[in-house]
Protein backbone atom coordinates (compact mmCIF):
# COMPACT_ATOMS: atom_id res chain seq x y z
CA UNK A 1 0.00 0.00 0.00
CA UNK A 2 1.65 3.42 -0.88
CA UNK A 3 2.05 5.76 1.61
CA UNK A 4 -0.62 9.01 1.81
CA UNK A 5 0.51 12.27 0.64
CA UNK A 6 0.03 13.81 4.01
CA UNK A 7 1.41 10.84 5.89
CA UNK A 8 4.88 11.46 3.62
CA UNK A 9 4.61 15.29 4.64
CA UNK A 10 4.71 14.38 7.85
CA UNK A 11 7.38 12.49 7.70
CA UNK A 12 9.28 14.75 6.03
CA UNK A 13 8.24 17.57 8.65
CA UNK A 14 9.48 15.54 11.28
CA UNK A 15 12.64 14.54 9.22
CA UNK A 16 13.18 18.73 8.47
CA UNK A 17 12.31 19.55 12.47
CA UNK A 18 14.70 16.76 14.02
CA UNK A 19 17.47 18.44 11.54
CA UNK A 20 17.34 21.50 12.64
CA UNK A 21 16.80 20.84 16.20
CA UNK A 22 20.01 18.22 15.92
CA UNK A 23 22.27 21.23 14.26
CA UNK A 24 20.80 24.28 16.49
CA UNK A 25 22.30 22.16 19.99
CA UNK A 26 25.81 21.64 17.60
CA UNK A 27 25.56 25.18 17.11
CA UNK A 28 24.63 26.02 20.80
CA UNK A 29 27.61 24.02 21.91
CA UNK A 30 30.10 25.48 19.29
CA UNK A 31 28.77 28.91 21.04
CA UNK A 32 29.59 27.60 24.51
CA UNK A 33 32.98 26.73 23.15
CA UNK A 34 33.94 29.58 21.78
CA UNK A 35 32.48 31.51 24.53
CA UNK A 36 34.45 29.21 27.50
CA UNK A 37 37.61 29.72 25.03
CA UNK A 38 37.63 33.93 24.55
CA UNK A 39 36.16 34.23 21.07
CA UNK A 40 33.39 36.56 21.57
CA UNK A 41 32.52 36.86 18.13
CA UNK A 42 32.98 33.30 17.02
CA UNK A 43 30.30 32.71 20.08
CA UNK A 44 27.83 35.12 19.04
CA UNK A 45 27.88 34.00 15.40
CA UNK A 46 27.22 30.27 16.56
CA UNK A 47 24.24 31.57 18.85
CA UNK A 48 22.92 33.16 16.18
CA UNK A 49 22.77 30.49 13.89
CA UNK A 50 21.53 28.06 16.57
CA UNK A 51 18.78 30.56 17.39
CA UNK A 52 17.96 30.88 13.34
CA UNK A 53 18.08 27.17 12.67
CA UNK A 54 15.48 26.95 15.78
CA UNK A 55 12.72 29.55 14.36
CA UNK A 56 12.73 27.56 10.97
CA UNK A 57 12.32 24.37 13.01
CA UNK A 58 8.38 25.09 12.70
CA UNK A 59 8.40 26.51 8.86
CA UNK A 60 8.35 23.56 6.88
CA UNK A 61 4.71 24.10 5.43
CA UNK A 62 5.25 27.40 4.16
CA UNK A 63 9.01 26.17 2.78
CA UNK A 64 7.20 23.76 0.89
CA UNK A 65 4.26 25.75 -0.22
CA UNK A 66 7.45 28.49 -1.90
CA UNK A 67 8.24 25.79 -3.45
CA UNK A 68 4.45 24.87 -4.81
CA UNK A 69 4.38 28.55 -6.00
CA UNK A 70 7.70 28.31 -7.65
CA UNK A 71 6.65 25.46 -9.52
CA UNK A 72 2.79 26.48 -10.40
CA UNK A 73 1.32 23.75 -8.11
CA UNK A 74 0.38 26.64 -4.78
CA UNK A 75 -1.20 29.74 -5.67
CA UNK A 76 0.44 33.24 -3.98
CA UNK A 77 -2.65 33.60 -2.23
CA UNK A 78 -2.72 29.83 -0.59
CA UNK A 79 1.03 31.10 0.31
CA UNK A 80 -0.30 34.38 2.73
CA UNK A 81 -2.67 32.11 4.04
CA UNK A 82 0.44 29.62 4.85
CA UNK A 83 2.49 32.38 6.36
CA UNK A 84 -0.46 33.63 8.49
CA UNK A 85 -1.46 30.52 9.76
CA UNK A 86 2.47 30.01 10.61
CA UNK A 87 2.65 33.41 12.53
CA UNK A 88 -0.50 32.56 14.87
CA UNK A 89 0.83 29.06 15.73
CA UNK A 90 4.52 30.30 16.60
CA UNK A 91 4.98 33.71 17.04
CA UNK A 92 8.05 33.18 18.93
CA UNK A 93 9.60 32.08 15.63
CA UNK A 94 9.86 35.63 14.33
CA UNK A 95 11.37 37.33 17.25
CA UNK A 96 14.01 34.30 17.53
CA UNK A 97 14.85 34.67 13.42
CA UNK A 98 15.06 38.62 14.36
CA UNK A 99 17.34 38.20 17.29
CA UNK A 100 19.54 35.20 15.41
CA UNK A 101 19.71 37.84 12.39
CA UNK A 102 21.01 40.57 15.21
CA UNK A 103 23.74 38.18 16.83
CA UNK A 104 24.86 37.34 13.31
CA UNK A 105 25.57 41.11 12.59
CA UNK A 106 27.01 41.95 15.80
CA UNK A 107 29.32 38.74 15.29
CA UNK A 108 29.98 40.73 11.98
CA UNK A 109 30.52 44.04 13.72
CA UNK A 110 32.88 42.81 15.99
CA UNK A 111 35.16 41.28 13.67
CA UNK A 112 35.53 44.25 11.62
CA UNK A 113 37.36 46.33 14.61
CA UNK A 114 39.47 42.86 15.32
CA UNK A 115 37.91 40.71 17.77
CA UNK A 116 37.79 37.21 17.59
Amino acid sequence: MKPTRSGEQDRLERLWRNAFFGLSALMAASALVDLEAGRTAGAAGDAGVCCLMLSLMNQFPVVRAIVGTATKRTSPAELRRQSEKLRDDAPWTERLAGIGWSLLLGSLVLRAFGFD
